[in-house]
């Protein structure tokens, strides 16, 4: 067999093979949806009451925007919805690009109650407005009953029984409060009047506090028994007797010793009739004590000596004055009348 050969230039050939390929082009892509959509169930198969999972797929190209048909979305606060004979329990949605195609996919939880064969209709997109409505294919899945044991015996619901009651039930509300009341307030009495009695007792047996003058006696004379200045310890020994001397004048006149300088102290004694005498003591023992302390001067014995018996002597002259005693009162004279009548001569 011959081929012949067209007598068709070869530029005007070339034109119709880019036309037809155009067109077989359009006609591909017309036949070809714009937007896919697909469902599936994980099991065809469930028990009545359990959960699966329904899978529904939009595929689309990338940038274009889509309209969902009646998609069972569970919004915030609901528990389920109600979707052609399932309850659709959560929901969850993911968005992926694939190839060049946007693709939507959702995951469907659902829940099937009534046993039988379950038909779910198509999912319906619409791509644009005036577009023809893409719709996926039809989901059926059985749902199977649960088995109950037949030998089983199955009760009926038992009647309404009293609880059981005791004694202290039908005592009322009031007076538990009231007798309540009453202890707290009986608690309350003998606390107090148990504190008032321990305190008594101990005030009782509180042992009188010493006299200054008796204290600083019995301070200095334990404080000559200790012999420091032999020790070579002369700053602890002036200290201590200057201390002494303090607390004596804060007790005994009530002059705050403590807090004041030696040249504060020897004011105060000045200013003071009961002291005024006895300042000059002070006033020396102070001197040799703050040049011990301050000036770390080492006395002689003899120094150690006079200002130990300085202090003493002040303690001496400054002493309270002792009590009077009370006066003994005479005792009443009687005279007694002779009841012996007189009888004339």
């Amino acid at each position: 067999m011959k081929i012949r050969h067209s007598n068709i230039p070869v530029r005007t050939r070339r034109g119709l093979l880019a036309l037809a390929a155009a067109m077989s082009a359009a006609l591909a892509a017309q036949a070809a949806p714009a937007v896919k959509v697909s469902a599936e169930v994980d099991s065809a198969v469930m028990v009545m009451g359990s959960v699966s999972s329904l899978k529904v797929t939009v595929d689309m190209p990338q940038g274009s925007q889509v309209e969902l048909i009646d998609f069972p979305i569970l919004t915030s606060g609901q528990d389920y919805v109600e979707y052609n004979g399932v309850d659709v329990v959560a929901s969850d949605s993911t968005s992926a690009v694939e190839n060049g195609r946007k693709k939507l996919k959702f995951d469907f939880r659902i829940q099937a109650f009534d046993p039988g064969t379950v038909t779910l209709p198509p999912f319906a997109v619409l791509p644009a407005p005036g577009s023809d409505t893409a719709f996926s294919n039809v989901v059926a899945f059985k749902v199977l009953p649960v088995d109950v044991d037949s030998l089983q015996t199955i009760n009926p619901m038992a009647s309404v029984v009293a609880p059981a009651t005791r004694w202290y039930d039908y005592i009322p509300a009031w007076l538990l409060w009231l007798l309540g009341a009453a202890a707290v307030i009986g608690g309350g009495i003998y606390a107090f009047f148990a504190l008032r009695k321990h305190k008594e007792e101990v005030l009782l047996h509180r042992e009188p506090p010493v006299p200054p003058y008796e204290l600083a006696v019995s301070r200095l004379t334990a404080l000559r028994q200790r012999n420091l200045p032999e020790q070579g310890q002369e700053k602890e020994y002036y200290t201590e007797l200057v201390d002494i001397l303090r607390d004596y004048l804060h007790g005994r006149f009530g002059i705050n010793a403590m807090e004041m300088t030696s040249t504060q102290i020897v004011k105060a004694l000045r200013s003071n009739p009961d002291t005024r005498m006895t300042a000059d003591e002070m006033r020396s023992v102070l001197s040799i004590a703050d040049f011990v302390k301050f000036a770390k001067v080492r006395p002689l014995p003899d120094d150690n000596i006079k200002a130990f018996n300085r202090a003493q002597t002040f303690v001496e002259e400054t002493k309270p004055a002792p009590e009077p005693e009370p006066e003994a009162q005479p005792e009443a004279k009687t005279t007694t009348k002779s009841s012996t009548p007189k009888t004339k001569k």
